[in-house]
């Protein structure tokens, strides 16, 4: 027996004619037999009835409206509460707790058949490697089943992953309804780390497992996105040897939980509010693509996955298109990094909660601090 798929679709967006694309792969394959019920799970505010009315005409679209919670701070806070409260409630669509889901929202799209091929392919390409070590050296698996499909993930910064769309069995997806959101959400009180919104999704569940990610999470507002502070924080954190026991256990949790496939132009879409500050949502036509989607080949091209470590990780943002990369550090040489070096920092995360990093890491969180307190005070002085 296949196993029973469903489609969840949270949010709302300002753009008919998006939300009607959004659905329509979903219908396709609804009517193909690939998905069993498309579930649509936003608020019962009066004030988006405009937005989800596209939907309402709909055949085959169930339609959940839930109490918007009552949420304070930033837009960064009241969004992570809002996205894991909405998850929550469109999980609770779905019995079956061995039950594939595609989670998207509204303004992100599939192609019908990169869609149908990862659904249909789902047991295959989401197996994690059986057996597989750490150069020997054996680490931790999160909790999860299966792999998680998600479009990009970030090599050089953990756990900064795409979050609009993912594909998991129903038991997995749910490790990513943040038990407490309400708590993770102060960590967003700095309004430059918008990113550890999508972080915070997914670090939760490594935690227990990969406590050496904890002063990361901590100290994330010392990674704020801004172009010119990271070309210089790049190169300092990759200098660091702690830095490098983060990047060798972040790869391995993406190789070991996680499958990253991007496409190729056109066959996944996003238009968030994020990328259209300013556009006119009145008119399809004019919304912009979100990065990477709008430059998905030369993104994966600068990974130079198979070929060397360091070109992926020396770029201010190591997005990654694919799994190649992380895959590849696991199971080749490298011109620019011998294993015995990866197989020594493999050995260091597995031994971390022994204490054995405790000095190099309280170096490296006190460099970082200095390192962004003086970039942001000569920034003021300029």
């Amino acid at each position: 027996m296949p196993r029973p798929t469903d489609a969840i679709v949270t949010g709302f967006t300002k753009n008919g004619e998006l939300c009607v694309r959004a659905f329509a792969s979903l219908l396709q394959l609804r009517q193909e037999g690939a998905i069993r019920a498309i579930h649509y799970v936003t608020w019962d505010s009066g004030e988006i009835e405009a937005f989800v009315a596209p939907v309402a005409q709909m055949d085959g679209v169930t339609i959940t409206r839930v109490p918007q919670p009552v949420v304070s701070g930033n837009a960064n806070q009241r969004g992570i509460v809002y996205q894991v409260r909405n998850l929550d409630a469109a999980l609770a669509c779905i019995p079956q707790g061995d039950a594939l889901v595609v989670k998207l929202r509204p303004d992100f799209v599939f192609a019908p058949d990169f869609l149908r091929n990862k659904l249909r392919d789902f047991d295959r390409l989401c197996m994690a490697p059986a057996g597989a070590t750490a150069w020997g050296v054996k680490l931790p698996r999160l909790p999860l089943l299966r792999k998680i499909w998600i479009p990009w993930a970030d090599a050089g910064q953990p756990f900064f992953y795409e979050d609009a769309a993912f594909i998991g069995l129903k038991g997995d997806i749910a490790r990513l309804a943040i038990g407490d959101v309400e708590r993770a959400a102060g960590l967003l009180g700095d309004m430059s780390c918008g990113s550890l919104a999508h972080v915070l999704r997914y670090v939760d569940m490594a935690l227990p497992r990969f406590p050496i990610f904890r002063r990361y999470i901590e100290n994330y507002g010392a990674f704020a996105n801004d172009l010119d502070y990271r070309r210089k924080l790049v190169a300092m954190a990759m200098a660091d040897s702690f830095f490098w026991h983060l990047i060798v256990a972040h790869a391995w949790i993406l190789w070991t939980s996680f499958h990253i496939d991007c496409g190729t132009q056109g066959e996944l879409s996003f238009f968030p509010n994020t990328a259209n500050a300013g556009s006119d949502w009145r008119a399809f036509d004019q919304l912009k693509l979100a990065p990477p989607y709008d430059y998905i080949a030369q993104w994966r091209n600068g990974t130079r996955a198979g070929e060397a470590v360091l070109p992926c990780l020396l770029r201010i943002y190591a997005r990654l298109m694919d799994d190649a990369w992380p895959k590849s550090l696991f199971t080749q040489s490298h011109n620019d990094i011998r294993v015995d070096r990866l197989k020594t920092l493999a050995q260091g995360v597995a031994d971390y909660a022994g204490g054995a990093l405790g000095g190099i890491e309280d170096t490296f969180y006190a460099k970082l601090a200095a390192f962004h307190r003086e970039h942001w005070r000569a920034r003021e002085a300029a």
